[in-house]
């Protein structure tokens, strides 16, 4: 199997799907931001994993696609909301829906996604596995909500630690992932060891994947990575890489610049090189690259219990990919 080309026909069922969602929908007000929002571009992690994963256990990836769109749908639905929360005018290169047309559009359009996505799930007569479905596709609604208002009140938050950090990522980040592998098994009728082991495999990507970001954001090169770097400085995020840093300071001049940036909750461009150095003299970069390997490691162990598939072998190939990926 090409794994390369059997993720991009993926990719492009996943885009058919969406494309043509709710094209042509009225109340145009209501589904012309909606179209807007899904057709925008994006990685597609999550509803091309949900299709792996149901491969790997019944080798029928199709029949998982509704369920992958459906939280492609969930995880846009979040974004639009999220902008509006940050005030953020940019969204993978286009004006976020906010500022394309109001905050009361971007939020009607979030609400009405999240009614999209479970109409794509499948009903009890359509699976047997349908009431875990729901199950899942409600936890990680109510999970990814939860981690958003603890990366709000981190924000705010001077005694935010390591630990506080790993629990809001798991719920933000990871728990989509899981609920992707977690649909994709359940779909194929999965035993509870084998969601069990898709479900770590999920978990530990997500920790990789978020704690790679967040490294990106600070060492990508500019070009590649599609953005200015050093964004996470200049908001004041508390990623791993700073609360690291935080505990392993031993110069003045290090303790001053930290504290600077988290009495003024971030800082200007000017100093993000000065905040880049103190994060590699601190061994915090090194520290957080060490972490995403583990998780990678981790994620890839994971899947043990899976029985040996092409499929099963195209998750940890998604794994490599993702481990060397620039942006």
């Amino acid at each position: 199997m090409d794994y390369k080309n059997t993720y991009n026909s993926f990719l492009q069922l996943v885009e058919e799907k969406l494309n043509t969602l709710v094209a042509e929908k009225e109340p145009k007000i209501l589904y012309e931001p909606f179209h807007y929002l899904i057709t925008g571009g994006g990685k597609r992690i999550r509803p091309v994993l949900t299709m792996i994963a149901c491969g790997a256990i019944n080798n029928k990836p199709e029949e998982a696609i509704n369920c992958g769109v459906a939280i492609e749908v969930m995880h846009n639905f979040t974004l639009a909301h999220d902008d509006i929360m940050d005030r953020s005018p940019i969204r993978r290169g286009r004006d976020t829906v906010h500022v394309k047309w109001d905050d009361a559009t971007a939020i009607l359009t979030g609400d009405v996604m999240v009614g999209w996505g479970y109409k794509l799930l499948p009903t009890s007569t359509e699976s047997k596995q349908s009431d875990k479905i729901y199950a899942s596709y409600t936890r990680a609604i109510i999970d990814v909500c939860e981690g958003q208002a603890f990366d709000v009140e981190f924000n705010e938050n001077t005694e935010t630690n390591i630990d506080d950090y790993f629990k809001m990522i798991e719920l933000k980040t990871s728990r989509l992932l899981e609920c992707s592998v977690e649909m994709g098994a359940y779909v194929a009728g999965a035993t509870d060891e084998e969601v069990k082991s898709l479900n770590l495999y999920a978990k530990y990507l997500g920790y990789a994947f978020q704690l790679q970001d967040d490294l990106l954001d600070l060492t990508a090169d500019e070009a590649e990575f599609g953005k200015s770097i050093g964004q996470d400085i200049q908001e004041g995020k508390k990623t791993y890489m700073i609360l690291y840093a935080r505990e392993n300071l031993l110069k003045d001049e290090h303790k001053d610049l930290m504290n600077k940036f988290y009495k003024n909750n971030g800082l200007p461009k000017e100093f993000v090189p000065q905040m880049k150095d103190l994060l590699l003299r601190t061994g915090a970069i090194k520290a957080s690259q060490k972490l995403i390997d583990d998780y990678f490691k981790k994620a890839e162990d994971s899947l043990s219990p899976i029985k040996d598939s092409e499929y099963k072998n195209m998750l940890i190939w998604l794994l490599d990919s993702l481990n060397n990926r620039k942006k």
